[in-house]
């Protein structure tokens, strides 16, 4: 018996803390004093089974939780803030990958970069640029992906201008105008879903 009421008693200071209540606040949603809820919660006194109802209904768990081991879940927002930490991680582990390898074709592909070996830097930008738009897709919100394809857009011509300057393909740049425009236009056009009638 001691044993529950010590349980009982756990519960009661768990569960207040975990939704961040004080005793005054409590007492005053529940309609008993907050010297009441103290000695609840130093185990002087253990409240009676409608008591702990109405807190089981204030706290949107079964009575039956009061006499168990209670465990807090994490909150829905912890929870939603977890999952996009977890998703940035992955992006940036991927634009990660692309300047490792850039950094070993700095090192190794002399021939392919005609001794300009600092180029493989300049294509990891369109790079990383291209595996953020996929995330963002599959992940992230609409609103970004025009900013990051325009990113992708001129840091792509300025590599291929940076690559192939000797041919002097400056107008590489004017090429850059349309696709511009077609990006702002695209982010205007909503994708359109077909609604089915709930069952």
């Amino acid at each position: 018996m001691d044993n529950i009421k010590e349980i009982v008693r756990e519960n009661l200071v768990m569960l207040r803390k975990t939704h961040k209540l004080t005793q005054i606040e409590l007492s005053q949603k529940i309609g008993y004093s907050d010297k009441a809820i103290s000695r609840w919660e130093t185990g002087e006194v253990t409240p009676d089974i409608e008591t702990l109802n109405n807190l089981a209904e204030l706290y949107e768990i079964p009575i039956s939780a009061f006499f168990e081991k209670y465990t807090p879940e994490r909150p829905p927002v912890v929870e939603a803030r977890l999952q996009i930490a977890q998703k940035i991680a992955v992006a940036l582990l991927g634009i990660v990958c692309i300047w490792y390898f850039a950094i070993i074709g700095y090192a190794r592909l002399d021939v392919l970069f005609h001794g300009q070996n600092w180029l493989a830097f300049i294509w990891a930008i369109p790079l990383s640029f291209t595996v953020a738009i996929y995330f963002n897709v599959k992940w992230g919100k609409r609103l970004f992906t025009p900013i990051l394809s325009s990113g992708l857009c001129w840091t792509l011509l300025l590599a291929i201008y940076l690559q192939f300057v000797e041919f002097h393909t400056f107008l590489t740049f004017v090429s850059g105008v349309p696709l511009q425009i077609g990006i702002i236009l695209l982010a205007f056009i909503h994708p359109t879903t077909k609604k089915h009638p709930r069952e």
